[in-house]
């Protein structure tokens, strides 16, 4: 009987399903010898991997974050803010306490370039304000700033 040789020049051998090299990196398909191409097994796909990392990532950074914002409310700036001169007529500003004043008024100290007082009075009515909210307010002028007048303080005094 003849023995089939393998293209190492060894004998192949059968194995139930085709002929198959001494060294079993080549089959016989009846024409010619074929190598054989063995699974690699499980490979994973990195792109996906990736993204579903990415995902986590990005998941527990808007957690944090959301915990993070109410955990720690925002600071808000207490007194007055944003102090300015609309026209000689009218101010405004922005004002916050950490208590809430029902009766509350303010004086105006008006200042030239040189920080010299060109005025004092009263720019408000009675004004009510709540705890730890900024408020903002708008007060007319009578009579009207002197053309001087480029900055002033709001000295806020609670009645309550």
């Amino acid at each position: 009987m003849d023995v089939i040789a393998g293209p190492d020049g060894r004998p192949a051998t059968f194995d139930g399903a085709a002929w198959v090299s001494a060294d079993r990196a080549y089959w016989w398909n009846g024409a010619a010898w074929q190598p054989i191409t063995r699974r690699r097994g499980l490979r994973p796909n990195w792109f996906v991997i990736g993204m579903a990392l990415l995902l986590v990532v990005a998941g527990v950074i808007a957690v944090n974050k959301f915990q993070y914002d109410a955990a720690h409310p925002p600071v808000i700036p207490l007194g007055v803010t944003n102090a300015k001169i609309d026209s000689p007529s009218q101010v405004e500003f922005d004002y916050a306490q950490k208590s809430a004043c029902n009766n509350l008024t303010f004086k105006g100290v008006f200042y030239d370039k040189n920080g010299q007082t060109v005025q004092v009075f009263d720019i408000s009515s009675t004004t009510s304000v709540p705890a730890n909210k900024v408020v903002h307010m708008t007060f007319q002028l009578q009579p009207p700033l002197p053309a001087s007048a480029v900055r002033f303080d709001a000295i806020p005094t609670c009645h309550d």
